[in-house]
């Protein structure tokens, strides 16, 4: 059988409480979660309750952070009995309050010191803020709340995005401190506002949902060779075009299916023919159209497909050490050999040229041989 509370006996007990504790909000709609601040003398705790039942307390669960938890378990009182005594949730936070008071007199040294109402009054300025925003956008608040975690859905991707805010110590008389996921490109505004970063946030995140999509579809069919794990802050991807070829684009957040920023890597006999592909049918891309579309619509080609083919069968990998990237570095010289064009990293190339027996150096550049072909070929040295 099942326990169903009025809607309207919800409503009121849920107005009562506010009443009754000001700082106590609860963590969604049906009730069922609670966090309550609660200063015992110069020590900020947050009390959180589960409460299946509620208004009823019967089944309810009172849990929190250390602090919290080592103040009331060493109280005279044992926390289980204070939850079973009690018949409504009401009834038990007065008799949680009660009980922290007795700890409160008990202990000298948690005595209010003369900023204990300042921090009352910044910590419910922040409650009051965070019920502004929703509290269904609250993902995690610090016990202490100098800092919480703010979500959003991304309505096309269906993808949840975070922000982490920082609540400064003179807060709110500095600015917020925002760590986010988004392009580099986008910059949290400074502002003592929650509610006001919070939405240029979700805006920023509407606006970036394009290129996202976009960028979809080139992840699910493509090669995609960087980045290695694409993310929300990756507007760019370098794709393999052929054997020895690559692609690097960036897409403009104001134009995300517009013609993105592209620079071909590889061999000049190989990309000569895809520059001028692109600088001859610019006027055939069409915005309407996906992004792999248009590309191979525009450069003439056919993107070798994920289901049809390895990544290690197109020769993107640097021919010496035999990986893709290197620190930050990634094989940008070519066997300038039609029939070889192997890639390799700028570093492993020198390196492996100045110890060959006989090498010619010439200023900053070193002359050899390819380790593939043996043909002749140069490599400048590396900038450190």
């Amino acid at each position: 059988m099942f326990n169903l509370v009025p809607k309207h006996n919800k409503s009121s007990s849920l107005s009562h409480l506010y009443t009754e504790f000001p700082t106590l909000v609860a963590q969604n709609q049906s009730c069922t979660k609670f966090s309550w601040l609660r200063h015992v003398g110069c020590v900020s705790l947050i009390v959180r309750l589960v409460c299946p039942n509620f208004p009823s307390s019967k089944g309810s669960k009172v849990y929190g952070d250390e602090s919290t938890l080592f103040l009331l378990e060493n109280s005279k009182v044992k926390l289980s009995d204070t939850i079973e005594t009690s018949e409504t949730v009401s009834d038990l936070l007065h008799k949680l309050n009660d009980l922290l008071t007795e700890v409160e007199k008990s202990n000298p040294k948690l005595s209010v010191s003369g900023t204990s109402a300042g921090l009352l009054t910044i910590s419910s300025q922040i409650l009051t803020e965070l019920e502004t925003v929703g509290w269904s956008n609250v993902s995690t608040m610090s016990p202490d709340l100098t800092s919480v975690s703010l979500t959003c859905v991304d309505e096309d991707t269906q993808i949840t995005h975070t922000l982490r805010i920082q609540f400064p110590p003179s807060y709110p008389n500095c600015p917020l401190s925002a760590s986010h996921q988004l392009p580099e490109c986008w910059e949290p505004p400074l502002t003592t506002s929650l509610l006001q970063l919070y939405s240029c946030w979700e805006k920023a995140v509407s606006v970036y949902s394009m290129c996202w999509s976009a960028l979809r579809e080139l992840d699910r069919l493509c090669w995609v060779l960087d980045p290695d794990m694409p993310g929300p802050q990756h507007l760019y991807r370098r794709l393999v075009v052929a054997p020895s070829v690559s692609l690097h684009l960036v897409v403009d957040p104001s134009s995300p299916l517009g013609l993105p920023s592209i620079r071909f890597l590889g061999a000049d006999q190989r990309i000569t023919p895809l520059r001028e592909s692109l600088a001859s049918n610019m006027d055939l891309w069409e915005e309407e159209d996906p992004l792999m579309t248009n590309l191979e619509r525009v450069l003439g080609v056919e993107f070798p497909s994920r289901t049809d083919s390895a990544k290690e069968d197109w020769s993107v990998e640097c021919g010496i050490c035999y990986s893709y990237r290197l620190g930050d570095q990634l094989p940008t010289k070519n066997c300038d050999d039609s029939r070889c064009c192997q890639p390799f990293h700028l570093t492993c190339l020198y390196e492996w040229l100045v110890n060959l027996p006989g090498v010619r150096t010439t200023l900053n550049m070193v002359h050899g041989e390819c380790p593939y072909c043996s043909k002749p070929i140069q490599c400048p040295r590396p900038s450190e």
